[in-house]
C-alpha cells in the first residue's frame, strides 16, 4: 500500500511538471503587446562577455527512477551578439557546466529496498536568446551531456553499489528577468530538469 501511495505521488509530482511546461513556453514566447516593440529592434540588448550561473534544480529520473534535487553552475558564453536572425532582437550563446542531483528512495516499487543515488552531469548546450524588453528576455538551449550515475543498494538483497556513464540529451526552455545592471533570474524547465538560478552577466 505504501509502495502504491509512493507512485501515486510520483506521478502527481509528474503531471505538475507537465502542467508548468506549456504555460512556461506560452509565458516566454507570447509576451505582452508593450515588449513587441523591443523584439522588433535588433541589438537592443545589454552586451555581456560571459554569463555565469549557480541554480537550484529538480531533475526527473534520477536512476534508479525517481526526482533527485541538486545544485548546478553553467557558464554561458556569447558567440553571436545580433542573430542568428538579424531582424530581431536575439543573440546566440553556448554553454557549459556541471549539473549535480541526489535521489535518497525506495530503488523499486516491487522490493523493499532502499537506494541513495547521485547523477552528475557535464552538459554543453547551444543557447538562443530573445529580448523581449529591457527586464524580461527567453531562451532556448539544445545540448547533450555526459552522466555519471553512482548508486547503492541497501534492502532485502545484498548490499550493492554501482556505477555508470552514459550520454543524455539537454532540450530546455525558460524566461529570463534582468534585475540589475549585471544580474537575472533564469528559469528553465524541460529535460532534464527543472531550475532556478541567479545569472551574473560579466
Amino acid at each position: 500500500m505504501d509502495q502504491l501511495s509512493e507512485l501515486l505521488s510520483l506521478s502527481q509530482t509528474r503531471r505538475l511538471y507537465l502542467a508548468l511546461f506549456p504555460i512556461t513556453v506560452c509565458f516566454c514566447f507570447f509576451p505582452t503587446s508593450g515588449s513587441q516593440a523591443q523584439i522588433k529592434s535588433p541589438g537592443a540588448h545589454a552586451r555581456y562577455s560571459a554569463e555565469l550561473e549557480p541554480h537550484g534544480l529538480v531533475q526527473w529520473d534520477v536512476d534508479p527512477g525517481d526526482e533527485g534535487l541538486g545544485l548546478g553552475l553553467r557558464a554561458s558564453i556569447p558567440v553571436i551578439e545580433n542573430g542568428p536572425v538579424t531582424t530581431i532582437n536575439n543573440s546566440f550563446a553556448v554553454g557549459f557546466g556541471v549539473d549535480w542531483a541526489w535521489s535518497g528512495d525506495d530503488c523499486s516499487p516491487y522490493r523493499d529496498d532502499d537506494c541513495d543515488a547521485h547523477n552528475i552531469t557535464i552538459p554543453a548546450v547551444a543557447q538562443w536568446n530573445f529580448y523581449f524588453t529591457d527586464v524580461v528576455s527567453a531562451f532556448v538551449e539544445l545540448g547533450l551531456g555526459i552522466v555519471f550515475e553512482t548508486w547503492d543498494y541497501e534492502g532485502m538483497r545484498e548490499d550493492d553499489d554501482d556505477f555508470d556513464v552514459e550520454p543524455d540529451i539537454y532540450f530546455l526552455v525558460g524566461p529570463r528577468f534582468t534585475v540589475g545592471n549585471a544580474i537575472a533570474i533564469p528559469l528553465r524547465i524541460g529535460w532534464p530538469y527543472f531550475s532556478v538560478g541567479v545569472s551574473f552577466l560579466l
